[in-house]
């Protein structure tokens, strides 16, 4: 294997294992989002419950 080729190799890799890391960021922030998007419904549909 050439200088290049372990070069071109090892960044890769790096890209790889930074993606893997951003998809687990993503994924933790979504499920957050979720969370959120859920208390705020449930706190208008109580107040719209309350109109009633």
């Amino acid at each position: 294997m050439s200088h290049t080729d372990k070069k071109i190799e090892d960044i890769e890799k790096a890209l790889a294992e930074g993606y893997k890391a951003m998809a687990e960021i993503n994924l933790e922030e979504a499920e957050l989002c979720t969370v959120s998007d859920n208390e705020a419904l449930r706190s208008c549909e109580e107040k719209l419950t309350e109109c009633e």
